[in-house]
């Protein structure tokens, strides 16, 4: 038996068509069919969240303590959302099989478009193992868990809504029951969006580009600018988001073109402290905005920070040369 017939190929096969990866690239948003199972899943979510944001708050609440902010468990936004946010496994009702299953075939999916976005980039693929360690499956405890998270969120009717924003992290995937979704469709993220420059997605799965993976592509791809807009009926979502694991804390950024590692813990903190948080208490938002402003980093209605981007690479934050140990990021 000839072996070599067998030989596995060196990469998996393209998930998406050279115009989808353009796109992507350039705008930050990509609408997607999804495959079966994961439709299939994403509705048995849909259904189950249903039941647990009917129950009376104090049992949302006990069910699922707030904690680390608004990283983990259930939060109520009065006029505005309530979401809850995974980033293990937990005992607790039937959402734990769902959520687990819904987490890896949404880390599958996303781990496909991101080989095929490097791909096209001419990155070498195992170069996102050390970003991706603990990420592609649920964690099975607290201990274990990456930022990676899976998010259930219920918008009220006619008020519920998110101001506009970028994602932190590497690839996000959102999933709608009704519209309200809109991703931007200006060219670059070097300016914020203005009316008229907003396009609806409908409940079509959409992958949105994180600034993270910005910066990490040197500025080739764009992160996504995107909100969600009231719905008089109200709109469920399930949004995944594929954040870069810190179990491994310098990342070489040799096979993305530069000769140098970077602190990826430090870089993370600097992401996430470069904008406010968009489903944050109204008072605590505000706030964040205002210190933003004070401390010039607060550029308009995304609220992003271009503290030192290079227009040629995006890559204006410090690498490990230029960071001695940790706290710089903030």
């Amino acid at each position: 038996m000839n072996t070599e017939e067998f030989t596995p190929p060196p990469k998996p096969p393209p998930l998406l068509k050279k115009d989808q990866v353009n796109q992507l690239a350039q705008s930050g948003f990509l609408p997607l069919d999804i495959p079966a199972s994961l439709a299939v899943i994403s509705e048995d979510l849909f259904k189950l969240s249903s039941e647990f944001f009917a129950q009376p708050l104090a049992s949302k609440e006990a069910q699922y303590p707030q904690a680390e902010a608004t990283e983990l468990g259930y939060y109520h936004i009065p006029q505005e959302k309530e979401y809850l946010t995974f980033r293990y496994r937990t005992s607790l009702t039937s959402l734990n099989h769902s959520t687990a299953r819904f987490w890896s075939l949404a880390s599958s999916l996303l781990h496909r478009v991101l080989c095929d976005l490097s791909v096209a980039l001419s990155i070498p693929l195992p170069a996102w193992d050390p970003l991706l360690t603990g990420c592609l499956s649920i964690p099975s405890s607290r201990e274990e868990a990456t930022p990676t998270l899976l998010r259930l969120f219920n918008y009220f009717p006619n008020t519920g809504a998110a101001e506009t924003h970028t994602d932190t992290g590497l690839l996000t995937l959102c999933i709608g029951t009704a519209p309200g979704l809109q991703v931007s469709s200006r060219a670059s993220s070097s300016s914020a969006p203005q009316d008229g420059q907003w396009l609806d997605v409908s409940t079509r799965p959409t992958v949105l580009v994180g600034k993270t993976l910005q910066w990490l592509s040197g500025g080739r791809l764009e992160a996504g600018p995107h909100r969600v807009v009231a719905n008089p009926d109200g709109r469920q979502s399930i949004v995944f988001a594929l954040r870069p694991s810190l179990r491994t804390r310098y990342f070489d950024l040799a096979p993305f073109g530069e000769s140098s590692v970077v602190d990826i813990v430090g870089l993370w903190q600097e992401i996430r402290g470069s904008v406010f948080n968009v489903n944050a208490q109204t008072r605590i938002r505000e706030a964040q905005k205002e210190r933003m402003r004070a401390k010039r980093l607060f550029t308009g209605e995304d609220g992003e920070n271009r503290r030192g981007e290079s227009e040629d690479t995006g890559r204006g934050m410090k690498t490990i040369e230029d960071i001695k140990g940790p706290g710089n990021g903030s």
